[in-house]
């Protein structure tokens, strides 16, 4: 005799599903048990299923219904058909000892009884604790509430924010079915816990709603609830990111640099720049001494040729000789600056040594490089090249100790109009000068174009060169405690002219959530952009943990990215894609360094499979194209597969949460959000019958950057886009 919870019996097994047979008594597909009337079969509830001291839960999937006919063994009578009613469920979890976990390490058996699930078991699913219980910082468990589930009404789901956050966390969902207050509303539960003192997160807002959800607040002596950094603002929120803390790759990206000239000539340039910086008038004799020593250092370089085209070495080092001699007539001011601070001597050596080496390689041409001919040219070089590198060492400051990835300061007029010059000038030594120049042509045009255009304001200004710039940056978009101590005074970076600097001195205590804006960002610019914010926060905490290994975690990061198929696209090539570069490292990396990612996407089609595939928490709301849901069907575990197929009828608010950071895969209606980001679907029909209107005037005219009817400038704004550069 069946007990009052039973409803079948396992009639299948596999993997990661078992079939029940549903008894025949349960005509009503309902059930009355000692703690009331409950529904049989209702899809996303859950059953439970004993092996032996184990009680394993199972989330019912599907329900049908099968007729059957049975023929005789004389095959002369045929029975009217049966029918049989089964249900199909999913394997989620294990009740042992009245602990809830995720998985199965034992499978029922066939014919094993099925049971509903209880008020008990729910409470252990669940984990709901008794009020005011303290909270382990080191294993807070659930404690985060989304929401409240939808087939057991009264019992909330509660998330794990060190699963949720650590091991990142993809919201998906098709436009307009809720990813924004999700996220809006996860982050405010976030907030509201008790005994949060600070948090740091920072969110990568492409669609400009988030501000409208946290809302500054906080005294003077607080921590504010928000920082809004926006690139369509003006005066203290613009944002502001000073184009030398691009590193190498940033540069090559954004300028388009070919592999072949262009991007050997570019970084040579930043080098250069970065060597020169804060040298003041001796910043020319280290760009000098560096192009002499790097001349010879190249003809040794090229005895050392092999194979084939050993016997072209003398007339390439003929071209490199040919080359530096004319290094006086074409930059005759660094020269004429090395005779004044070193005399003449330094100058004349060099270029004795260039037509001592010259002269040698004539007479070779043709030849292999022999043990004689490498011992004369050394002979000649080795002497000078440690002269220059004496002089070198005494400027305090050399090329070859400079990174061209180092985020430190260098005049970006200097670089353009003087350090890419003498870096082209150094790779037309040992070839064609004019195709070199020829070649860098239209990578100039396009560096001029971003200096230029009132657009990249943002990125290329003259910014002032000042103590802590970096750390004022990274403290501000981490919203960290500011230290006004170590940052300049109003005379040396002037109020305006660093936004974020101006920050950091005014002695605030940080922000719990910092948006950036990036709404009117240019699309041409919006990869890298984000793929340089996304670096810095990475490296940031990289080094934190090189510097002290004890520290690793302590400062843990949240980065929200919204619409980030915008930006991390998986069409394109990942060598065509920084953004996709960087934000598939973090994915893959930024646990171990305490940079968690929360990814948010309407197309996870065309959102990068690594980053999808690293997330080990989803929150899925409605996905209706078939495209949306075979990719990702593809990216989850298989175990999940039969849970998906409800994901296109799904209600707005309403979403399918499952991964490490829930207790067990539930259907979810998820907290509201309050404030509400600014993602409200319009109102048509009241517009139309309320009558609207717009001040198309004044919109248009700041979009055209034109003076307004009193004669001053309207702000500027980025001109469209949350696309990814074409």
């Amino acid at each position: 005799m069946s007990s009052d919870t039973e409803i079948g019996r396992v009639v299948t097994v596999d993997t990661s599903q078992v079939t029940v047979e549903l008894l025949a008594e349960l005509k009503a597909l309902a059930r009355s048990t000692y703690e009331g009337q409950q529904e049989v079969g209702q899809i996303n509830s859950y059953v439970i299923i004993p092996v032996g001291a184990r009680r394993l839960v199972a989330m019912v999937t599907r329900v049908l219904m099968t007729e059957e006919s049975e023929v005789t063994s004389d095959r002369t009578m045929v029975s009217l058909p049966s029918a049989r009613r089964l249900m199909k469920a999913t394997l989620i979890g294990t009740i042992e000892a009245g602990v809830f976990t995720q998985g199965v390490s034992v499978f029922p058996v066939l014919h094993s009884p099925v049971h509903l699930v209880g008020k008990d078991d729910l409470r252990t699913i669940f984990d709901v604790r008794e009020a005011n219980i303290p909270v382990d910082a080191d294993d807070p468990g659930f404690i985060v509430d989304i929401g409240e589930s939808l087939i057991f009404p009264g019992f909330s789901i509660s998330a794990d924010p060190d699963a949720m956050f650590g091991k990142h966390l993809a919201v998906l969902g098709s436009t307009g079915s809720g990813k924004s207050c999700s996220i809006a509303a996860i982050l405010q539960a976030v907030l509201a816990l008790p005994g949060i003192l600070k948090t740091t997160i920072v969110v990568l807002d492409t669609n400009g709603e988030y501000a409208a959800a946290f809302p500054a607040k906080g005294g003077e002596d607080e921590v504010q609830e928000c920082l809004c950094i926006s690139s369509a603002a003006e005066g203290e929120g613009r944002l502001t990111i000073p184009y030398w803390f691009m590193n190498a790759d940033d540069f090559l990206r954004l300028y388009r640099a070919g592999e072949g000239v262009q991007g050997p000539v570019l970084l040579r340039a930043l080098r250069l720049a970065r060597a020169a910086a804060g040298q003041g008038q001796r910043a020319d004799t280290v760009v000098v001494l560096e192009v002499m020593r790097t001349t010879l250092r190249r003809a040794n370089d090229m005895l050392l040729t092999t194979g084939a085209a050993a016997v072209y070495t003398f007339k390439n080092i003929v071209e490199l000789c040919e080359g530096g001699l004319v290094f006086r007539e074409e930059f005759a001011g660094e020269a004429a600056l090395l005779d004044e601070t070193y005399g003449p001597d330094a100058f004349s050596r060099w270029e004795a040594c260039l037509n001592e080496v010259l002269a040698i390689a004539r007479a070779n041409l043709g030849k292999v490089v022999t043990s004689v001919l490498e011992l004369k040219v050394r002979q000649a070089t080795e002497p000078v090249v440690s002269m220059l590198d004496g002089l070198a060492s005494r400027l305090g400051k050399e090329v070859s100790t400079v990174s061209a990835d180092q985020p430190s300061y260098f005049s970006e007029t200097r670089f353009l109009e003087h350090d890419i010059p003498v870096a082209m000038g150094e790779q037309g030594q040992s070839g064609n000068a004019a195709r070199v120049r020829e070649n860098c042509g239209t990578m100039l045009l396009r560096i001029r174009r971003f200096e230029e255009d009132k657009r990249f304001r943002f990125l290329f200004s003259a910014f002032p060169d000042a103590p802590n710039v970096l750390a004022a940056f990274i403290r501000d978009i981490l919203g960290l405690p500011s230290v006004p101590a170590n940052l300049a005074d109003e005379n040396q970076v002037p109020p305006g002219a660093l936004p974020f600097y101006d920050r950091q001195r005014a002695a605030t205590l940080g922000s719990n959530v910092v948006i950036v804006d990036l709404s009117l960002l240019s699309s041409e610019v919006l990869e890298n952009v984000t793929a340089l914010l996304g670096r810095l926060v990475l490296e940031f905490q990289q080094r934190l943990r090189e510097q002290d290994p004890t520290t690793t975690g302590s400062l843990p990061v949240v980065l929200v990215l919204e619409e980030a198929q915008n930006y991390i696209p998986e069409r394109r090539p990942a060598n065509e894609s920084i953004s996709r570069t960087v934000f598939e490292r973090i994915a893959r990396e930024g646990r171990k360094f305490g940079l968690g990612l929360v990814v948010a996407s309407q197309r996870p089609s065309e959102l990068s499979r690594t980053v999808l595939s690293q997330c080990s928490s989803f929150i899925v709301h409605r996905l209706q194209n078939p495209e949306d849901l075979r990719y990702f069907r593809e990216v989850v575990p298989g175990v999940y597969g039969a849970l998906l197929e409800q994901l296109p009828s799904l209600a707005a608010r309403c979403a399918l949460v499952f991964g490490e950071f829930v207790r067990a895969p539930a259907l979810v209606r998820i907290r509201e959000a309050c404030p509400t980001p600014m993602s409200r679907d319009p109102k048509f029909y009241r517009s139309w019958v309320e009558g609207a209107d717009a001040d198309v005037e004044r919109i248009c005219t700041t979009w055209e950057n034109r003076p307004n009817a009193s004669g001053e400038d309207l702000p500027l704004v980025g001109s469209g886009g949350g696309g990814p550069a074409q």
